[in-house]
């Protein structure tokens, strides 16, 4: 409707973008300030500029509050009410602050002297310069506590490269660098707008650990090392690795000198004496002379792994069985890396134990299956034979005994519930099996033989069929 009211040709005209003169001009503030390493020196990059006033809160009280802030830059430009303010400038480690005044007409140009200077840092392993490429640098000041005793306050710090370049203020410092567990510490010192270089030797060297079952063989993972100085120059270093999570070397840093490497997998350890030397590599690999076991649980014979089984491993020679502290489990199988020699191992699943000697060789791997000469027995109770099972059953089972008078004696092995059913695994022998329900109670005798898979059914019983037994049948809070 609108479009008919223009000239015919004004639809083919090219659209042209005519920007006003006064548009995307900049307008210059009140305040313009540049930050300056000494006074009228170089123009340093990266301040951070904030401008600050005091004035009263909601409550009257007087607080500092920040008006403008710009930055990371060389120089700044605000545009303020007249007044006065607290301009603060930060580079790095260098904070200065100064009061101006920002006049009612005309703009306010000012240098902030941050009196500061760089100091570059350089970290090789020696004399000849080899880079000590991931170091981490620190820079100290020397001051005091609130109790007047010296201490050193850590000013910067950052890494991980063979050079860092820090701005600080005019003044005394320490400047330490650390690779690995190699360190070296040096005063320096920085002047007012200029550039303070050093290079710091850490007179260390490289330490390349490696260890395998026997000598010839691939390395192993899981190891811990550790390593423990010898030389009056290095008594202090006392290193604990950690475990290796793949088995490729492990590279140590650490200081010239001569030291002592353990390493330990399992139950197997060996060690050696090392030199090392500045800007060197060293490779230790420690043979562990230790054997693989990969030991295992059966009723007796061929029979399938047990689950739940506890297993444990001792020289043949130990007079004592093992304390359980280094026991594995329960599981259905465990691991051991034990050193070469005789072994006996244990295993235990409940009552029932088992034991077996093992000949371990360096290097090798075995599967070692150790028979309890004991059977799986399958307990239920029934209100009557072929009867569905009570759902919520208390079992306890006593082993049958006899004294060196031979009477008969009875020792609890096996009491909980509340199931409908539940395996036991017993060791061979004779037994007495009691169920309780909430309103019945049972019992049954029967005999177990290794390697066997067995069912008993107890059939609830009353008071008159069983004389003398209520009093037999086994609590829940036993």
């Amino acid at each position: 409707m609108f479009g008919s009211m223009l000239p015919a040709h004004a639809n083919d005209a090219v659209a042209t973008f005519m920007p006003r003169p006064e548009v995307h001009q900049p307008i210059n503030g009140n305040l313009r300030v540049v930050s300056v390493l000494s006074a009228s020196g170089e123009v340093v990059d990266g301040t951070d500029f904030s401008v600050w006033r005091e004035q009263p809160d909601a409550y009257g009280k007087m607080r500092q509050t920040l008006m403008a802030q710009a930055g990371p830059q060389a120089q700044a430009d605000f545009e303020l009410t007249p007044g006065r303010y607290r301009l603060q400038a930060r580079n790095d480690t260098v904070v200065v602050e100064q009061t101006i005044d920002v006049p009612l007409r005309g703009a306010l140009d000012t240098e902030v002297d941050l009196n500061a200077g760089r100091l570059l840092l350089t970290a090789v392993m020696d004399q000849a310069g080899l880079p000590a490429e991931a170091a981490w640098f620190r820079i100290l000041r020397r001051e005091t506590d609130s109790y007047g005793k010296p201490t050193l306050v850590q000013l910067a710090g950052r890494g991980y490269a063979q050079q860092a370049e820090f701005l600080l203020p005019a003044g005394e410092y320490l400047a330490e660098t650390r690779f690995g567990d190699a360190s070296v510490r040096v005063p320096v010192s920085v002047t007012p707008g200029g550039t303070s270089e050093h290079t710091l030797q850490l007179d260390a060297g490289r330490l390349h650990l490696g260890a395998s079952l026997d000598g010839d063989g691939e390395p192993v993972d899981g190891v811990s090392y550790a390593i423990t100085g010898l030389a009056p120059d290095n008594t202090g270093t006392n290193l604990e690795l950690a475990e290796q999570a793949v088995a490729t070397p492990l590279v140590v840093i650490l200081p010239r000198g001569q030291y002592r490497v353990s390493a330990r997998l399992d139950r197997a350890t060996a060690e050696r004496d090392i030199r090392i030397d500045a800007g060197e590599d060293t490779g230790a690999h420690l043979a562990l002379e230790a054997g693989e076991l990969l030991v295992h649980a059966s009723l007796a014979g061929q029979s399938d792994s047990l689950l739940d089984t506890l297993f444990d491993i001792a020289p043949v020679e130990a007079t004592t069985a093992p304390s359980g502290s280094g026991a594995r489990g329960p599981d259905h199988r465990a691991r051991f890396i034990v050193p070469a020699g005789r072994h006996r191992v244990f295993a235990k699943h409940g009552e029932s134990t088992g034991e077996k000697v093992v000949e371990v060789a360096p290097g090798s791997s075995q599967t070692v299956s150790v028979d309890l000469d004991a059977g799986r027995i399958s307990l239920q109770f029934q209100p009557e034979a072929d009867q569905p099972a009570f759902p919520y059953t208390w079992f306890s089972v006593y082993r049958i005994e006899h004294d060196a008078q031979g009477r008969a004696r009875r020792q609890r092995v096996y009491n909980e519930g509340y199931f409908a059913s539940t395996e036991v695994v017993l060791p061979a022998g004779e037994y007495i099996a009691f169920a309780r329900s909430d309103q019945h109670h049972g019992e049954a005798r029967f005999s177990v033989t290794p390697g066997m898979n067995g069912k008993v059914d107890l059939v609830a019983a009353s008071a008159s069929r069983v004389p003398g037994r209520v009093g037999m049948t086994a609590r829940s809070d036993r």
